[in-house]
């Protein structure tokens, strides 16, 4: 349980970079004349919170097959969009000239949560060569110590 919360907060660091970069972008394309407030800086904070409750609730101790867990992406992915979407534009937001909106914010939020793996893929390569490395160094210096005894 420790390392999944540990994971959810990585996770959510990785979300608010993300999402930083992702208002920047869609902001200069769509709106270059608008400034922002400061109050603007708490969207990416949010953003990465409600980003990760889907994580924290799917959470499971059991060893998930390859199909079960492509399915828990997905409704995982879906609830997202879902939570981010409603907060966005509540229910009152769903008219007509919002639509372009709401898809830019629906495709923002699929290419965040593929960065998110992928960053998060690579970081555990990272991490799996480290141990893999110290693992050689160790079985090393054993088998260095019994050479000298």
């Amino acid at each position: 349980m420790k390392e999944h919360i540990k994971d959810n907060l990585m996770n959510f660091f990785i979300i608010v970079t993300l999402v930083n970069i992702v208002i920047f972008i869609s902001g200069s394309l769509m709106a270059p004349e608008q400034n922002l407030t400061y109050t603007a800086f708490l969207v990416p904070i949010i953003d990465g919170l409600l980003g990760i409750i889907p994580g924290l609730v799917m959470y499971s101790k059991r060893e998930l097959t390859v199909k079960q867990m492509i399915v828990r992406e997905i409704i995982q992915l879906l609830s997202i969009e879902l939570i981010i979407l409603f907060f966005t534009f509540g229910f009152s937001g769903f008219s007509a000239e919002k639509i372009p909106l709401m898809i830019t914010v629906a495709i923002s939020v699929a290419v965040v949560y593929v960065l998110v793996y992928v960053i998060r893929f690579f970081l555990d390569i990272r991490s799996a060569k480290k141990m893999t490395d110290d693992l050689k160094a160790f079985q090393a210096s054993l088998s260095a110590g019994d050479r000298q005894e």
